[in-house]
C-alpha cells in the first residue's frame, strides 16, 4: 500500500550518555492588541528595538517586545490579534511563520492553557517548537513552567505571565550555546521566593531566587518529570540538552527533504553519501562545543532495523545475512540511520574536597 513520506529521527540516551547550522534563538510573542487589531492577525520581525513598528503595537505590546529584545535573542516574531481573536488563530499564524521558536503570550493568563495544549500536540508531530507559560503539571520537554510574582528594576510587581516575555527573551538568546542556570535576570529586582526550591524543580517549574547581586535562575529546566530512562531522560529535562536535541532534529530533517528525498535512488552508495554528511555535521558540532568532541559522534546504517524490515516483507533468509550483506541490501524506498552521540552541558555542580596536611 502507498504511503506518505515518513521522516523520523528518534532520540534515544544509551547508558549515561554543518550540514547547515541552523540559526536558532527566535522568541514568538503572542499578543492582544485590540488597539492596533480591529479584525485578523498582524505578523511582524523584528532583530533590533530599532525595527519596531511603533503604530502597529499598543504601548504595553511594545515594552513586552522591548523587555524580550533587551536579552538580544536572534529575533522576535510578534503575533498581534485582537479581542475576539481565537488561539487557533495564532496557532496558524506560528506555522506559517516560523518552523520552530520560543513562544509566549506575556501578560494573557486566558492563553495560557490553549498554548500548552498546543506545544504538547507539537511535541507528538515531531515539531520542535518550545513554550514557557504559567499552566502547572505539563510533563513535556518543550514547555517550561514559570510561576512566580516579580518585581523589575524600577520597582513595578509583575504577574509571572506579565514576565513571560523577558524569560523568553532569556531562553532564547541562550539557545544551543548556554545554558540558563544562573542566568542573571538584570531586570528584576526582586523575585517572590517558591516555599521550597528544591521541591518545586522536582516537580517541573523553572525557579528564579534572589541571589548575591540580583534575581537568578537557579536551574534551567523544563517543565518534563516522568522518565523512561530512553526517550525521556534526566538530560532531557534541561533546557539546553531539548535545544541540542531539536538543532540536530530539525537540521539533519530539513537537508534529507531538501537534498536527498525523491532525487536519489535508495542504494547503498547514496546512503553513504547522506550518512557522510551527517557526520560531518556531528563533526561541526563537536567543534562548537554542542556535542563532545571527545565523543565519537557517528551515525551509520541501522542493521537491525533493516534486517528486520527484510525479514518482515518475507525475506526469511535475511537472518543469516552477515551486517556487510544487510548495509548493501538497501530496503525499498526506506532509509534505515541510527547514530550515537553525545550532548555536551554546562557545568553546574561543584565537588571541591580541600585536604590540610
Amino acid at each position: 500500500m502507498a504511503t506518505r513520506p515518513t521522516i523520523e529521527i528518534r532520540f534515544k540516551q544509551l547508558a549515561t550518555t554543518l550540514i547547515k547550522r541552523s540559526e536558532r534563538g527566535t522568541a514568538i510573542l503572542l499578543l492582544k492588541d485590540e488597539e492596533k487589531v480591529e479584525e485578523g492577525i498582524i505578523v511582524k520581525a523584528y532583530k533590533t528595538v530599532a525595527d519596531i513598528d511603533n503604530n502597529a503595537h499598543s504601548d504595553d505590546s511594545i515594552a513586552h517586545i522591548k523587555a524580550c529584545m533587551a536579552y538580544a535573542p536572534y529575533e522576535v516574531v510578534v503575533i498581534s490579534g485582537g479581542t475576539e481573536t481565537e488561539f487557533s488563530e495564532y496557532a496558524a499564524e506560528i506555522l506559517k511563520a516560523r518552523p520552530s521558536g520560543w513562544i509566549c503570550a506575556p501578560g494573557n493568563e486566558d492563553m495560557q492553557g490553549d498554548l500548552a495544549s498546543w506545544i504538547k500536540s507539537q511535541e507528538n508531530a515531531d515539531r520542535t517548537y518550545k513554550a514557557i507559560g504559567t499552566k502547572a503539571s505539563q510533563n513535556c520537554k518543550h514547555y517550561v513552567y514559570f510561576n512566580q510574582a516579580v518585581t523589575d528594576s524600577e520597582g513595578t510587581p509583575k504577574t509571572a505571565a506579565e514576565y513571560l516575555s523577558s524569560l523568553a527573551g532569556i531562553i532564547a538568546s541562550c539557545n544551543v550555546v548556554k545554558g540558563c542556570t544562573n542566568f542573571l535576570c538584570s531586570d528584576l529586582s526582586l523575585v517572590e521566593e517558591v516555599a521550597d526550591i528544591d521541591a518545586a524543580i522536582e516537580a517541573g517549574q523553572l525557579v528564579l531566587t534572589n541571589d548575591v547581586g540580583g534575581v537568578r535562575i537557579v536551574t534551567g529546566i523544563n517543565s518534563l518529570t516522568t522518565l523512561n530512562g530512553s526517550t525521556a531522560t534526566e538530560d532531557m529535562q534541561y533546557i539546553e540538552t531539548v535545544e541540542a536535541m531539536d538543532l540536530i532534529r530539525d537540521d539533519i530533517r530539513d537537508e534529507f527533504k531538501n537534498t536527498y528525498q525523491g532525487r536519489f535512488k535508495n542504494k547503498y552508495m547514496n546512503q553513504m553519501l547522506f550518512i557522510g554528511a551527517v557526520n560531518n555535521y556531528f563533526d561541526n558540532l563537536a567543534a562548537e562545543d554542542i556535542l563532545d568532541s571527545e565523543f565519537d559522534n557517528k551515525a551509520e546504517i541501522d542493521v537491525e532495523a533493516q534486517r528486520s524490515a527484510w525479514i518482515g516483507a518475507g525475506q526469511a533468509s535475511a537472518v543469516d545475512w552477515d551486517d556487510d550483506t544487510v548495509k548493501r541490501r538497501s530496503f525499498k524506498r526506506s532509509v534505515f540511520i541510527a547514530a550515537n552521540i553525545k550532548i555536551l552541558n554546562c557545568m553546574e555542580n561543584l565537588k571541591f574536597t580541600v585536604t590540610m596536611e
